[in-house]
């Protein structure tokens, strides 16, 4: 079954992500979102992937996606993620 990976990635990594993507030929959508607690730029990702190659997409993103900056000890806050991952179903595709 196909899958449509979304991605949520930190303007500043995105373009490594992107790179990586297209270094191992999976396409993708890039589109300019804003959002989460300080409404930072983020970049949105679209990418279709086979069932068998999720693991990978996850892993080129896990590597090139870095966390924000690091909280200060005992401030009790939690660094950004690096990347917020949505993995769907995919019950058709085309490409036009």
């Amino acid at each position: 079954m196909k899958k449509l990976i979304i991605a949520v990635v930190q303007n500043e990594d995105a373009d490594g992500v992107v790179d990586a993507l297209l270094d191992q030929e999976f396409r993708a959508t890039r589109l300019a979102s804003t959002g989460g607690f300080l409404r930072r730029g983020n970049t949105t990702l679209m990418i279709g992937a086979d069932e068998d190659q999720v693991d990978r997409v996850l892993d080129l993103i896990r590597g090139h996606a870095r966390s924000g900056t690091v909280p200060a000890e005992g401030s009790g806050g939690t660094p950004p993620a690096a990347a917020t991952v949505f993995v769907l179903d995919l019950e058709e595709y085309q490409r036009l």
